[in-house]
């Protein structure tokens, strides 16, 4: 039986599994020789549509995994018989989840388990979500002996590295789904830490950030070429990581060495906390960088449509997904500051928003249209 050291090390190595994947095979082969299995798979069973599903394996080949997963995985007898013992922290052996009797006369059994070597079983469910219930599974082969305490007393003891590890993936799996659609996003956007350093960024604001062009990362910090836009944005971003100050501008111009349009910077506080950073550097604060020469202004008709706005609430809404800020907006439609803000917190009701940066996020999600004329203007005003 394995050393208290080398589950130590079983212990280390699901973990690196959780944070690259491929590596579960050679955590399952180092598993199914510390209980002197077979084989072994990690799988889910889903125990409200009745079937199952193997992650990664070892000591089976891809076809037979393969046919567990479209077929035999339905005619799991001991998912069946015995669905009220997965239950998180459990480790149960074959002949608890079903007679060995009734066993031996099953599809399953003499179909599919004897064929890959698994007349016995022990299987440690480390989590439980509802229905499904990840599970390590050992088993061993006809002619050997069952499970026992031993064997048992080794899966005890992963139990708990197991359900941190499987919490760990499933947030690094979060991440890495968040991750792919802020790519999409035209619009930069920067995660900052309560320092002020970034924490992560995403492709639209590397490409602004390698373009060199007034604005740039340097060890982790945001920082413009322009002294007194550098100024600005330094304080913005205080301001955003220290929510009890008053706030600072809505947007922060950069100039551009290249002399196109200015990018527009708004740094606004993360008020709420994000489970999936647990263990990370916790964001303070977002930073939504926007380049008016590759960014394609919101469609009037489409927020009209979409969020009941007046077309003046449209237009203003328009004007800030171009980079500029309240005050610019009002100016340029000749109505004052404070009824532009007013409009402004309109908008906001109606698109179910509360800050700037939020509506300007919101407004990259919606697909773009042709600019068209407006005949008349909404009955709202």
């Amino acid at each position: 039986m394995a050393s208290e050291t080398e589950l130590l090390r079983l212990a280390l190595m699901a973990y690196e599994a959780a944070a690259e994947p491929s590596l579960w095979p050679g955590f399952l082969k180092h598993f199914t020789e510390a209980v002197s299995a077979d084989s072994s798979v990690l799988q889910i069973h889903d125990l409200g549509r009745h079937i199952s599903t193997v992650i990664s394996g070892f000591g089976l080949s891809s076809p037979v995994t393969q046919s567990y997963n479209q077929h035999y995985s339905k005619l799991n007898i001991w998912r069946e018989r015995g669905r009220t013992l997965f239950t998180a922290g459990r480790v149960n052996f074959g002949e608890e989840l079903c007679p060995r009797a009734l066993l031996e006369r099953s599809e399953f059994y003499n179909d599919y388990m004897l064929r890959v070597g698994g007349a016995y079983t022990m299987g440690t469910v480390f989590a439980r979500e509802g229905d499904s219930a990840p599970t390590l599974s050992a088993q061993r082969g006809r002619g050997k002996h069952p499970f026992g305490e031993p064997e048992r007393e080794v899966a005890r003891f992963l139990l708990p590295h197991l359900g941190r590890a499987w919490t760990l993936l499933q947030r690094l799996e979060l991440l890495a789904a968040g991750e792919s659609v802020l790519d999409t996003v035209p619009l930069g956007v920067v995660f900052l830490g309560t320092g002020g350093t970034a924490v992560y960024w995403n492709h639209a604001a590397d490409e602004i950030f390698r373009g060199n062009d007034g604005l740039s990362l340097r060890n982790g910090v945001l920082s413009a070429v322009d002294q007194r836009a550098d100024a600005r944005l330094r304080k913005a971003v205080d301001d955003a990581l220290s929510p009890s100050r008053p706030p600072g501008p809505a947007a922060v111009p950069i100039p551009r060495p290249s002399l196109s349009r200015d990018y527009q910077v708004v740094a606004s506080p993360l008020r709420g906390r994000f489970r999936q950073f647990a263990g990370m550097p916790m964001p303070g604060a977002t930073v939504l960088i926007t380049d008016p020469e590759r960014h394609q202004a919101a469609s009037v008709d489409l927020l009209i449509q979409i969020y009941k706005l007046t077309l003046k609430e449209a237009e203003i809404v328009v004007k800030l997904s171009e980079g500029k800020s309240v005050k610019q907006a009002g100016e340029e439609m000749t109505v004052t500051y404070e009824t532009a803000r007013t409009h402004l917190r309109r908008i906001f009701s109606k698109t179910g928003t509360s800050r700037q940066s939020e509506l300007l996020l919101l407004l990259n999600r919606l697909p773009a249209l042709p600019a068209q004329g407006h005949a008349m203007a909404s009955p709202n005003g």
